[in-house]
């Protein structure tokens, strides 16, 4: 079987932006190739030593260079287009939410092949996302008025494209409904995959927020919570990268004199070090902002339950025992915070739970016979 990614980047790629699309990209591409798929994976970079193709690890890489023109994804468009033309490819494969879906699906289209697309975020099948985001950002009236139709052209064609695919997969249910709320489709639920976890570093009375630092993932309301704790022995950690040096100097601000150590950008490759350290894992994104957060995979490999302001997908954590979903009450999972602080030993079974959990449903090969049978047109 001959199968085309066409991705946004690549997870080791030293000019990637790391997300969790990326990191669930990389863990299929290569559970794909090791199950003897032949993967073809077209993306972009900014890397211009980088050649147009090479060869890692089984599968073959298709490179094009990154252009931050204002239409430059447009031009992407027409490139990858021109990649699959010759790759001739049986199946092809998409996560999350962009134009890439428009050029998988015409292409699947046109010559009768199986497309199959991954949503990423409980939104992510929402129509004219771009447009909305770009009407409530702070961008002056000038700018948004330039901006306006190049957003609206850009998510005419993510719309178009979110109608086109022959399977769309969910990771949860969730996500389910709103593919079929919004998209009239049945979609079919597939977990995130991840290798299991060489459980090997100690524990430590840490708390752990890691994501990107934005205004979507709330980390003020990380550093609010600890302040208002007892944290008595206990020590904070907050990782994640910005390119907003005025909001990283912002955090960097607010932690002040509070028991947080500021980690900065941390890398895929680190980060498994860091979920396995902690005792604890922290969710404060806004409602609706995540789908199955990589980092609720990772914590629960590592044995870390996961706390949560709004988001629980199929309402694991509160069920199965393995973390805490406050639904939206910051006083609801700041008194849970501060009761596993005082009682450590139901710490210890939660991450008893969450370990086999997730090593019962992300590391499991029937994921990936799951969508080899999917790309052969079986489901």
């Amino acid at each position: 079987m001959k199968l085309a990614i066409l991705a946004q980047g690549w997870l080791h790629d030293k000019t990637a932006k790391v997300n969790g699309t990326l990191v669930q990209l990389h863990n299929l591409t290569v559970a794909f190739a090791e199950r003897g798929v032949e993967v073809h994976y077209i993306a972009t970079t900014g890397d211009k030593t980088k050649p147009g193709t090479e060869q890692t690890n089984g599968v073959t890489f298709h490179w094009l260079q990154t252009d931050n023109q204002v239409l430059g994804w447009k031009k992407n468009m027409l490139l990858y287009r021109k990649i699959l033309e010759g790759i001739h490819p049986d199946a092809l494969y998409v996560r999350g939410r962009n134009v890439f879906q428009y050029v998988a699906g015409r292409y699947a289209h046109k010559n009768n092949k199986i497309f199959v697309w991954g949503t990423n975020g409980d939104d992510g099948a929402e129509f004219w996302k771009n447009t909305r985001r770009l009407l409530a950002s702070s961008k002056g009236p000038g700018k948004k008025i330039l901006l306006l139709p190049l957003k609206i052209l850009e998510d005419r064609y993510i719309n178009i494209g979110m109608k086109m695919p022959s399977v769309i997969v969910n990771q949860s249910v969730q996500q389910q409904e709103s593919t079929r709320t919004i998209l009239h489709k049945e979609g079919i639920i597939l977990p995130s995959y991840f290798l299991p976890v060489d459980n090997q570093i100690k524990k430590e009375n840490l708390i752990l927020w890691l994501a990107n630092l934005s205004h979507g993932k709330q980390p003020e309301v990380f550093i609010q919570m600890i302040r208002d704790l007892n944290m008595q022995s206990w020590k904070a950690l907050l990782g994640g990268g910005t390119t907003d040096a005025i909001y990283a100097s912002k955090i960097k601000n607010l932690i002040s004199g509070l028991p947080i150590q500021l980690a900065g950008k941390i890398t895929f490759r680190d980060s498994q070090s860091f979920y396995q350290k902690a005792r604890l894992y922290v969710n404060t994104s806004k409602t609706g902002s995540d789908g199955l957060p990589n980092a609720y995979i990772q914590s629960w490999l590592s044995g870390t339950p996961v706390l949560s302001l709004h988001h629980d997908p199929n309402n694991w954590l509160n069920e199965r025992g393995i973390g805490f979903c406050a639904n939206g009450n910051y006083d609801r999972l700041k008194q849970k915070l501060q009761q596993l602080i005082n009682e450590p030993s139901q710490i210890i079974e939660m991450g008893r739970n969450a370990q086999q959990f997730a090593e019962g449903t992300f590391s499991n090969a029937a994921i990936i016979d799951k969508y080899f049978n999917l790309f052969k047109g079986v489901e």
